[in-house]
């Protein structure tokens, strides 16, 4: 069952906090991970970025797929700028051999090019067209295959070299560092 868009519109203190629905979901998915854990929340963050992804490649309405993508470029933007700073950056400096550096660096590359096709949606505006719509498909394909690499690998590094109260700190550093990424981006 496909949601209006006008329902999914976040409440912007939703960027600073999770429910508590959320917070057991994402604990009963992952339970060697705590709700302040980084991986958690980089976790909940990813599942919301492909559902938006996807119900905006699947839908046929032209509307739709702008509103959906004014609010995955946004938060996508700063939800990348805020895990390069505040968990690659910390795992390439940790790490010595190529493990965590490779999931690091490959990540930010990856990063990069979901903006660089996000760039190329947004110039283009023209929603209804099999090519935005072939487009969007590519995002939601991408984006999956990022997000499952990090999940696997990313996140098998960051629980090799980083302690349960250092993913935590990582967590709240992400979360506030998120948090300015997405008002810079809407102020602008």
């Amino acid at each position: 069952m496909r949601t209006n868009v006008m329902q999914m519109t976040k409440p912007p203190l939703r960027l600073l906090t999770m429910t508590l629905g959320d917070e057991i979901r994402l604990l009963l998915e992952a339970p060697t991970m705590n709700a302040s854990d980084v991986r958690t929340l980089l976790r909940h963050d990813q599942d919301e970025a492909i559902k938006i992804a996807r119900d905006m490649y699947e839908s046929e309405s032209a509307e739709e797929r702008r509103e959906l993508f004014k609010r995955l470029r946004p938060d996508f933007t700063a939800f990348a700028r805020a895990e390069e700073r505040e968990v690659y950056e910390p795992l390439q400096r940790r790490t010595s051999g190529t493990n965590g550096r490779d999931h690091a660096n490959e990540g930010a590359v990856e990063h990069s090019m979901l903006d660089d096709l996000m760039e190329r949606m947004a110039r283009s505006r023209k929603s209804e067209s099999d090519e935005w719509k072939a487009h969007a498909g590519v995002l939601l394909d991408f984006l999956e295959r990022h997000v499952e690499a990090e999940q696997t690998g990313l996140f098998d590094a960051l629980a090799e070299h980083f302690t349960d109260d250092e993913r935590a700190a990582i967590g709240r550093r992400f979360v506030m560092a998120k948090a300015r990424m997405s008002m810079k981006a809407k102020a602008a």
